[in-house]
């Protein structure tokens, strides 16, 4: 590529490095609990409502009736690519334990389900749902609409009319957006001897076959291992990204839910989708030492091009007395433009997005609303599942506010952003709120002494924004430090 002038040079340097910085991470996800207090390897696994840690195992609900839990792995799983359209692959191991303590009659069951981020609470509670839905919620449209999920339930109660009819009132289905299950099969348990069960549930995005297998008792005591697939297209039933775990319920009657082990891996759609899905037998350091390894190389590469290319490239031009102060302009139009665009990569959005909440439409507006309220790091593209260095990330958000600033008089040289960014001066002060852009006439005044009086009045301006050096470091982090 050839460039005509070192302050394009500089611009592309700097939205190269923005755009490495915010890539979409490559999004796998490994790990392997066998004691959920142990959160030194993994990321934790959250219980919430009535599931809680007991010891190493996670309980899902006491047996009490009209109770219900679930625990969901901290990290959201990036499902499918809506550009390229490839699918992740998944294999998640699991052992738990559902006991009636010796009681005859029991209800309701466990699920492991993909659903929607956030996915709302069952409300009212209600057994049937096994954790994930309501009677009520199930009656709604809206909330169907909304609301996605694919389960696969270990059903101990016969709800009619939507469970089937076996010889055992127990049923492992396959679950898509409803309680009646889209395949199903009978399970041979025994919920009233306190046993240990194991199930495997895989996805092969090539095949798009969903099976799952899983542990009985033939007669009550003869340990046997049953199956259960269908091929479903998981990216016409779920969203791009997903949040994964287990639920659980009990209704008017009442078991123990408890998760005992749990293993998971899934590969990243971003990368090939040929292969067979990942065994969770293998080591789980190894999967992602090639991609960290290539990854920082890729971060020395471009920060060398920026601190040691651009020097080079200013000597280069620097027969001109013109061109050799390319790197003082103040960010014009032209810049502003990259400098939104960058923000509109970093934030996984357009400059405009109508679907969004009222005050989030507008997206510079809402980065700079986040960045009043010490919370600018939120607006960072969630496809990160927050894997980059927060402080990289809160610079390049902050100058690019500062290049996109409404007072062009406010808007940094060339110079002092590159400053900024390599961590070579402070961050800038900007307005807590985003100033209205005014539009005044200036005065008359020779084409000669405009440039110099606009360039002695940005030095200068004593507005918040302006840049003032490393003296105002210990200000800006006491008072905007960004938080999640």
């Amino acid at each position: 590529m050839i460039f005509q002038s070192p302050k394009l040079f500089i611009i592309y340097l700097m939205i190269s490095i923005f755009l490495y910085l915010i890539s979409p991470c490559a999004t796998q996800i490994s790990f392997n609990y066998s004691d959920f207090n142990d959160t030194t390897k993994y990321k934790p696994v959250t219980p919430t409502r009535n599931a809680t840690n007991s010891g190493s195992v996670i309980q899902l609900t006491p047996d009490e009736v009209d109770n219900w839990g679930r625990a969901t792995y901290s990290e959201q799983m990036h499902l499918w690519d809506k550009n390229s359209g490839n699918v992740a692959n998944f294999t998640s191991n699991f052992s738990f334990i559902i006991d009636s303590r010796g009681k005859y009659t029991y209800s309701d069951g466990l699920t492991f389900f993909l659903s929607t981020p956030n996915f709302p609470d069952p409300s009212p509670t209600d057994g049937s749902g096994l954790g994930l839905v309501s009677r009520v919620q199930m009656a709604q449209p809206i909330f169907l609409a909304t609301n996605k999920f694919v389960a696969v339930e270990f059903d101990t109660f016969h709800n009619a009319p939507w469970d089937p009819s076996y010889e055992v009132p127990e049923h492992v289905g396959i679950n898509i957006n409803n309680m009646t299950s889209y395949n199903s099969t009978a399970w041979y348990c025994t919920i009233m001897q306190n046993r240990t069960y194991s199930a495997s549930i895989n996805y092969d995005s090539s095949t798009q076959n969903f099976s799952v297998t899983f542990t009985g008792f033939a007669n009550d005591t003869t340990p046997i291992q049953q199956h259960l697939s269908s091929i479903i297209n998981l990216t016409l039933l779920l969203p791009e990204w997903v949040e994964f775990g287990f639920s659980a319920s009990t209704g008017l009657l009442s078991e123990l839910h408890i998760l005992t082990a749990w293993s998971f891996e899934s590969t990243s759609p971003l990368l090939n989708q040929q292969s067979p899905a990942p065994s969770v037998e293998k080591n789980k350091d190894e999967p992602n030492k090639k991609l960290v390894a290539g990854l920082s190389v890729g971060a020395c590469i471009l920060t060398i091009c920026l601190v040691v290319l651009y020097p080079v490239y200013k000597k280069k031009w620097r027969p001109s007395e013109e061109e050799e102060e390319d790197d003082d302009l103040v960010f014009d139009l032209s810049m502003d433009d990259e400098f939104e665009r960058a923000l509109e990569i970093a934030c996984g959005r357009k400059p405009v997005e109508p679907k969004a909440k009222e005050d989030e439409t507008i997206l510079l507006e809402w980065i700079w609303e986040l960045y009043g309220t010490r919370n600018l790091l939120k607006a960072a593209d969630t496809r990160l599942c927050g894997d980059f260095d927060e402080q990289q990330m809160e610079r390049l958000m902050v100058v690019g506010l500062w290049c996109a600033h409404p007072d062009y008089n406010v808007r940094p040289s060339i110079r002092k952003a590159i400053h900024v960014l390599d961590f070579e001066a402070a961050l800038p002060i900007l307005e807590p709120k985003m100033p209205m852009p005014t539009y005044l006439t200036p005065p008359i005044l020779a084409s000669t002494s405009s440039t110099s009086n606009s360039e002695d009045h940005h030095a200068q301006s004593p507005s918040p924004g302006s840049y003032t050096g490393s003296s105002q470091f210990t200000t800006y982090s006491a008072a905007y430090t960004s938080t999640q």
